[in-house]
């Protein structure tokens, strides 16, 4: 039986989606796939999905807005992405949020993604990225201090804040490959009904 190939491709502003591809990376190749991890950003890439079993697609959220290069790799490859198994990671700050219209935003914008370029993902999340005060100019550096101390969240700009929940990661990466291989059973269970599956 041939080993199955997952695509994963992503965008980043600041660095964290690539952190987050890459453990997906790790736990799907422990599960014994053969897994590629692109950055979608990058002038070079020319990747077709119809080289793959299975494809993840991750992107931060800035200004309620994924990164473009993602969208336009799910629009220029939309009938292949929605003909096979594909799914969805959303990362932001807002995911993490202890209020609930931070989480609520986090997947309104995801759901938007997903009607707004037609994508028909198998499974999708939001996933807690990190505050990175350290790469941000000083003015977003600033403005977001700010709106992190409105809202109870770390104020320290000498440092990066780091709020992913990798348990949760793992979770979503075991789950999309039992979707594309459904005999590979996930060895951890975790918040897996925190995942949205379409």
């Amino acid at each position: 039986m041939r080993t199955r190939r997952i695509l994963i491709i992503y965008g980043t502003s600041y660095g964290q989606t690539a952190k987050i591809a890459e453990h997906m990376r790790a736990v799907l190749a422990g599960d014994g796939f053969d897994v590629v991890v692109a950055n979608a950003d990058a002038a070079f890439l020319d990747v077709d999905p119809e080289h793959y079993d299975g494809v993840l697609v991750g992107g931060s959220l800035i200004r309620r807005r994924h990164q473009r290069s993602i969208r336009q790799f799910v629009t220029r490859h939309l009938a292949r992405l929605n003909a096979m198994p594909s799914g969805f990671f959303s990362v932001s700050g807002s995911a993490a949020g202890t209020d609930v219209r931070g989480p609520a935003d986090a997947r309104a914008a995801m759901e938007k993604f997903v009607t707004d370029t037609h994508w028909d993902p198998d499974m999708m999340t939001t996933v807690a990225g990190a505050m990175a005060y350290t790469k941000y100019p000083l003015l977003v550096r600033w403005v977001l201090r700010e709106i992190s101390r409105r809202s109870g969240g770390p104020t320290d700009t000498s440092r990066d804040h780091e709020f992913t929940d990798w348990k949760q990661v793992a979770a979503f990466a075991h789950r999309f490959g039992c979707v594309v291989s459904p005999l590979t059973a996930p060895r951890s269970t975790a918040r897996l009904s925190e995942l949205t599956t379409r």
